[in-house]
């Protein structure tokens, strides 16, 4: 008996080894990367015995890059033990998957036949080799029996390799990378020379295959006449146009659960649902019917999240690149000196197929600053000496004929030098509006909260302390006019030139995803750290008249740095520009008789005087 079990094992390896020279390592080229070069490679005539063969290499790596090779199929020469068969044999964790017959129908396929059961002949099948689906079931099986590879440049070595099939598993330094399994094979010599290859497909040499992500998030404002058409700076009631450009990598079937998922959240903005594009929209599957590509679902402060089908990233053997677009509308309505629209996009996805279940990261984000004209405080967040305080870059003050000062009353900026930065004679009741043209003749009409055109001019009255108010601006240039001053002052309706100019800084900013949250420390408990590069606010000027009455200086003192700006106080200079009001020299005609009293007597004499007039020119013509 024990005869007869070593001459069919002689008999199938034969037959495999027949088979192994011809046939095709993998179901399509786009599956896992095979080697190169010639398979069965003669060994050096001194050799007696070798049961390794050359050194194994893989190719195409990037700098930083780790290997590890994991022994799947080995050779079994012949032994007394009964329960080895001489040959090629999968070895554990591995021969759960490759069984006896998935190792023939992998390595040497099938004969024609006919099916005992049916009666119906059975079609010959070549062999399949390790498709990418297989790849993915082997990789999730590896554990810490690997070997590490000797990386040098863009290559890894194992030297002296055990006969047989290893795979080699890639650690990317870089996140933005992702490895498919990349199987090598060692040939075995047998004692009386000649070569036991594994195929002539799979060889010592294969080429790593890889997928590099991307991210970019990038936006488009609406554009008028009078602001400075960058996406940087918006005003209440904008429309943000987003675009969101992603690489999905190429999954194939190496990823028995692939996942691939958008997360776009946003700060002071208000998606616009039915705007959102995705492309590709939808995908054909192999039978030529349409199926869902994606699924849109909410996400926090009123975002969205687009989790990729699994059958459709199973489609995908290379990068494929898919683009978002959607529309926000500007909601921020605070009087803060600055308020800041934030907007933040990360992708999860699947990057280890011997771990299915660990997604990595990557976040790229935008930022948006709409203004304030005299504000009623600085933004929050910032350090206890500056939250708070009033930003005064325009007063109105009550003057004589003489320009002495009305009223001893002195209010002092905030911010500014207080022995230098201060007003005399502070003018409440006085209307302002800001206007689009040099002449004052058309009115800054903001947009509603819904990013329809407006229909009410903005305005804003003076308080007590002659400051006023015009929040939710855009960068740009303005026009001041005074509408109506109050009671016993003269309008000054001269239009005086205002300009908002926003300047912003590329800044590297590291944050960490626990699962849940962004923080900007490191939490430890195996967060995910990424690092990206945004612009953030530097600095804004505020001009008023051709005088510089504003420069607001941002610092980002955090390390890793942060993508909010911190105002420091040793930076924040106002020099405010006095708009004045002359009083005595016109009398209003509202609040009390004025001059109406005159205009009615002129008016009634005038009157009389015509009457006297006809009415003599008829008594002459009598």
């Amino acid at each position: 008996m024990k005869r007869f079990k070593k001459i069919l094992a002689l008999v199938i390896t034969m037959a495999m080894v027949l088979s192994m020279m011809s046939m095709a390592a993998f179901a399509d080229p786009s599956d896992p990367p095979t080697g190169g070069g010639e398979g069965g490679d003669t060994p050096p005539a001194e050799t007696e015995t070798v049961a390794y063969d050359k050194p194994l290499t893989v190719t195409g790596l990037m700098e930083g890059d780790t290997v590890t090779f994991y022994q799947v199929i080995e050779w079994v020469g012949e032994t007394d033990d009964d329960s080895d068969v001489s040959g090629w044999r999968a070895i554990a964790p591995y021969d759960s998957i490759l069984t006896q017959d998935k190792l023939i129908e992998v390595l040497v396929g099938t004969k024609a036949g006919v099916d005992p059961e049916t009666g119906d002949e059975v079609p010959a099948k070549p062999a399949t080799g390790i498709t990418s689906e297989l790849a993915g079931q082997l990789a999730a099986l590896a554990g810490d029996d690997g070997v590490d590879g000797v990386v040098e440049g863009d290559t890894a070595t194992l030297e002296n390799a055990a006969a047989g099939m290893w795979m080699a598993l890639v650690t990317p330094a870089d996140a933005n990378t992702i490895y498919n399994p990349v199987f090598v094979s060692a040939d075995y010599y047998p004692e009386d020379g000649g070569t036991v290859a594994m195929s002539d497909s799979y060889n010592g040499d294969a080429v790593a295959k890889k997928s590099t992500l991307t991210l970019e998030k990038t936006a488009e404002t609406t554009e008028d006449s009078w602001d400075d058409d960058s996406s940087d700076t918006t005003a209440i009631g904008d429309t943000v146009t987003f675009t969101v450009t992603t690489t999905i990598p190429g999954y194939g079937g190496v990823y028995t659960n692939p996942y691939f998922a958008v997360t776009d959240s946003l700060t002071n903005l208000e998606l616009d649902t039915d705007s959102i594009e995705v492309t590709p929209a939808t995908y054909t599957t192999e039978d030529e019917e349409e199926a869902d590509t994606y699924e849109v679902t909410s996400a926090d402060e009123g975002g969205y999240t687009i989790t990729f089908a699994e059958d459709y990233l199973k489609t995908l053997k290379t990068g494929t690149e898919v683009t978002i677009t959607y529309n926000a509308i500007v909601t921020s309505d605070a009087a803060n000196a600055v308020n800041q629209e934030d907007n933040q996009v990360y992708i999860e996805y699947s990057h280890n197929p011997n771990d299915q279940d660990d997604y990595d990261v990557k976040k790229d984000t935008t930022q948006h600053y709409t203004f304030s004209l005299d504000a009623e405080g600085i933004g929050e967040g910032e350090s206890e000496t500056i939250q708070g305080k009033k930003t005064s870059e325009v007063v109105k003050i009550g003057v004589d004929a003489a320009g002495n000062p009305i009223t001893s009353t002195t209010y002092t900026s905030e911010i500014g030098d207080p022995e230098v930065d201060k007003w005399t004679g502070p003018l409440e009741g006085a209307v302002f509006g800001l206007f689009t043209d040099e002449d004052g003749e058309v009115p800054y009409i903001p947009k509603k909260a819904d990013g329809t055109a407006g229909d009410e001019p903005l305005t804003a009255t003076t308080g007590a302390d002659g400051r006023m108010n015009f929040a939710g601006l855009d960068a740009g240039t303005y026009y001041l006019k005074e509408i109506s001053a109050p009671a016993g002052y003269v309008t000054n309706s001269d239009p005086v030139e205002v300009v908002i100019s926003a300047v912003t800084e590329e800044v590297e900013v590291t944050e960490w995803w626990t699962g849940s949250a962004w923080v900007s420390e490191d939490p430890g408990n195996d967060a995910k750290s990424v690092t990206y590069k945004t612009d953030i606010l530097k600095e804004y000027t505020v001009t008023i008249g051709g005088q510089e009455t504003a420069k607001y200086t941002f610092t980002n003192n955090t390390t890793p740095n942060s993508t909010e700006i911190q105002w420091d106080e040793a930076e924040l200079v106002e020099h405010p520009y006095a708009f004045e009001n002359i009083q005595g020299v016109e009398l209003p005609s509202t609040g009390g008789i004025g001059t109406t009293i005159f205009y009615i007597v002129g008016s009634v004499l005038v009157i009389g005087a015509g009457v006297v007039l006809i009415t003599r020119r008829r008594m002459n013509a009598q």
